[in-house]
């Protein structure tokens, strides 16, 4: 019986199977991010390859690329680090696992490639006197751009909202009489996460401000002076300077306020599996009765962040 996968008959040839690769990286969900630093990485790869079929290509064929000085090195000539090395190899293991499984392939070639576990570096986040720093910094300023900031930074560090999640947020998401927020997650997934009271008092009087704005037809729950919805890399900056302003030296991210979320979660639980649950949750009714109990738990232990 015909493999049902190679019915659709993908194109050998090198250049057009990254593309159908990029197509099966998207539909597993995958960032566009992520996504476009495995296609840099496989197409500077496949540059030092010979011209021929993905299923032509050899394990020597292989390990000659990995150690290609185009492949191995930077344009400055140094050495790529470990970490990027690392995904380098687990790309191309991917994509010729890939390329196997759709008939591009008889066997996969890359198979041997081994990509050892690399140590994680400990995340940066605040100190819960660098926290109270910060929001005090914002607390001192009556600007509305400071009012809109202090939202801003009080829900990353009391719901560990992701930076992509919080500038895609409409005024619509938030939902303060169930106490949630309804966001979009990695790879297009509907989650909730929850509102503790503080931070619903915060939203109440940030949203009936943001109301009287009436910027256009402009539904972003942020929005800059010009009145369009506010990007990522302006929250950034803003971050950047309202830390400086704080007296915090360090060089912390949105995303270092999300890790600042889980690290004072923990503190405040013991629990890890909470904190993991506060970080993948799902909409309450699509769950079973345990994590019912869970966000129970999860909603008590917001309160005492």
């Amino acid at each position: 019986m015909p493999n049902p996968i190679r019915l659709l008959q993908p194109t050998n040839n090198l250049e057009h199977s990254i593309d159908d690769f990029a197509v099966r990286l998207r539909a597993q969900g995958r960032s566009e991010h992520t996504i476009s630093a495995y296609l840099r990485d496989i197409r500077c790869f496949v540059r030092v390859l010979p011209a021929i079929d993905v299923g032509s290509i050899t394990p020597a064929m292989i390990d000659a690329a990995l150690t290609d000085p185009s492949v191995a090195f930077s344009e400055n000539g140094s050495p790529k680090s470990t970490a990027t090395i690392h995904r380098l190899k687990a790309v191309v293991r991917s994509f010729f696992a890939w390329a196997t499984e759709t008939g591009l392939a008889d066997t996969n070639s890359a198979s041997h490639v081994v990509t050892k576990r690399l140590s994680r570096t400990p995340p940066k986040f605040l100190t819960e006197a660098e926290k109270r720093k910060l929001l005090k910094e914002l607390y001192d300023r009556t600007n509305p751009l400071a009012r809109r900031d202090r939202v801003i930074f009080e829900l990353f560090l009391g719901t560990g909202i992701r930076l992509a999640e919080l500038v895609n947020l409409d005024i619509d998401d938030v939902d303060l009489d169930c106490k949630h927020l309804h966001i979009i997650g990695k790879g297009g997934v509907p989650q909730v996460k929850f509102l503790k009271t503080s931070l619903r008092t915060t939203l109440r009087a940030y949203i009936k401000e943001r109301r009287k704005l009436a910027a256009g037809n402009c539904t972003a729950l942020f929005i800059s002076s010009r009145g369009t919805r506010l990007c990522a890399r302006q929250i950034e900056i803003r971050l950047s300077q309202w830390l400086r302003r704080a007296g915090i030296g360090k060089r912390i991210s949105p995303h270092g306020l999300r890790h600042t979320f889980a690290t004072h979660l923990y503190a405040a639980t013991s629990d890890l599996l909470l904190v993991k649950h506060a970080f993948i949750h799902r909409d309450v009714s699509t769950t079973e009765i345990y994590t019912h109990l869970a966000n129970e738990a999860l909603e008590d232990a917001l309160e005492r962040l």
